[in-house]
């Protein structure tokens, strides 16, 4: 029977643990690889079926979110409504809501820039040839939608006209803002009383601006009193108006 001597069995004894050491090591780093391979090939199927939104999209995401819950919330629960109700609303935590805004006068006045401007488009509507409306075909399309239920007024969200001029009272900027928007319908709507004048449908001495201006506030009157549901023929009250006005 071959003995092995206390030099070689020390040798034998180190040789065999290192050979079970790198099988070891071996396997543990086939393990990784494997586990790396599977996790890139999965990540790259996940990304092909659902890409994941960029950084800017992401932010822009939360920036619409915060707005939208705004224009939901406000005309209900008034403009001081809460940042942690708005927030929680739209989805998004109250530092979210830094990330974008200063303060409540900023995310107030981007509402309101909002329904502003998409007001103006509602109710300014050009012809196929590109020249304003004629005040009578303008004044016509509004009583159909009013009453159709598809006018602005009863179907956006957004600031009523009190919440308007409450806002316009505690920020000078919001306050610049709304009264750019108003200059901006005069110019407009002095377009449309003009275009009457050529068509020999509204008297011709009158100021077109001045008149421009004079519709304009009529206008904010009856959102006013839309929102107090206060009972008013809005089809006889703008027929009488342009019949004063054509004679």
């Amino acid at each position: 029977m071959m003995r092995l001597n206390f030099l070689e069995f020390d040798y034998f004894y180190f040789a065999y643990g290192f050979v079970c050491k790198s099988f070891i090591h071996i396997r543990s780093r086939m393990s990784i690889s494997l586990n790396i391979r599977y996790n890139v090939i999965s990540a790259n199927r996940n990304s092909d079926i659902m890409p994941k939104p960029s950084r800017a999209e992401a932010k822009q995401a939360s920036r619409e979110a915060l707005i939208k819950s705004a224009m939901e919330l406000m005309p209900e629960k008034g403009i001081d409504v809460s940042l942690d109700e708005l927030c929680a609303h739209a989805g998004y935590t109250r530092g979210a809501f830094y990330v974008h805004f200063k303060n409540r006068d900023e995310l107030t006045l981007e509402v309101m820039t909002i329904n502003g401007e998409n007001w103006l488009n509602s109710i300014f509507k050009p012809r196929p040839d590109g020249e304003a409306e004629d005040l009578f075909t303008m004044v016509q399309r509004f009583l159909t939608e009013m009453v159709s239920g598809t006018y602005p007024i009863t179907q956006e969200a957004g600031l009523r006209p009190h919440q308007l001029l409450e806002a316009c009272a505690r920020s000078e900027s919001i306050k610049q803002r709304y009264l750019e928007l108003v200059t901006d319908s005069i110019r407009r709507l002095t377009a449309n009383v003009e275009q009457s004048q050529e068509k020999q449908q509204l008297n011709q001495t009158i100021d077109p601006e001045q008149v421009a201006s004079l519709l304009l506030a009529l206008a904010i009157g009856v959102h006013t009193m839309y929102d107090l549901n206060y009972p008013i023929d809005f089809a006889k009250g703008s027929m009488a108006l342009l019949q004063l006005l054509a004679k």
